[in-house]
């Protein structure tokens, strides 16, 4: 697997759907990408299409599923945590924020998403449709994430939910994550 030299965090976050550094995404990598972080057929069926859809649009700035990797910043959504600046590199002010949120060292589904609601629509300029759009597929980017890397447990409402350490945050937003999550597993499927 060749290493992609990219140039912002951003980039490297979705450089795990680029294993050859092609510097684009194809909606079949995508595909194959959701698959090694262990996504069901259903939700690859229907996450492939809209990620590749949409992220191909922004980053190359007409109809296509090829998602262009050295544009990805041009595909930030209007509703989203912040913790990548639109330059794609991470801004360590709303990362903390964010880190900040989830009370007692760790952060559940439902606080990440009431930040992102709370911030708003980061994108007014992209339109109302864009802005539920955006709202809309933060939302399951959210549930997502918690199904994927949740690490610890937090009591919420008097129950134990899935939650986010610090750490795994940070893996996320520096684009170590996914990777990992793949690694672990494939050693998981080996033993």
């Amino acid at each position: 697997m060749a290493v992609a030299t990219t140039t912002s965090a951003l980039e490297r976050h979705v450089s795990f759907f680029d294993p050859d550094a092609t510097g684009k995404v194809t909606i079949g990598q995508t595909w194959a990408g959701l698959g090694r972080l262990g996504i069901g057929l259903g939700y690859r069926l229907l996450l492939t299409p809209i990620i590749n859809g949409f992220l191909g649009y922004l980053t190359q700035g007409k109809v296509s599923f090829d998602i262009a990797v050295p544009k990805i910043a041009d595909g930030k959504h209007p509703f989203d945590t912040g913790s990548f600046g639109d330059d794609g590199q991470v801004d360590e002010a709303a990362l903390s924020t964010l880190v900040a949120t989830g009370t007692g060292g760790a952060l559940t589904a439902r606080e990440m998403r009431a930040l992102i609601l709370a911030r708003g629509n980061r994108r007014p300029e992209m339109g109302k449709l864009a802005g539920s759009l955006g709202r809309w597929f933060s939302g399951k980017e959210v549930k997502l994430l918690f199904c994927l890397a949740a690490d610890t447990t937090k009591r919420e409402d008097g129950q134990d939910v899935p939650a986010v350490t610090p750490r795994t945050l940070r893996r996320l937003y520096d684009g170590s994550l996914f990777h990992l999550l793949a690694r672990r597993r494939r050693v998981r499927g080996a033993t």
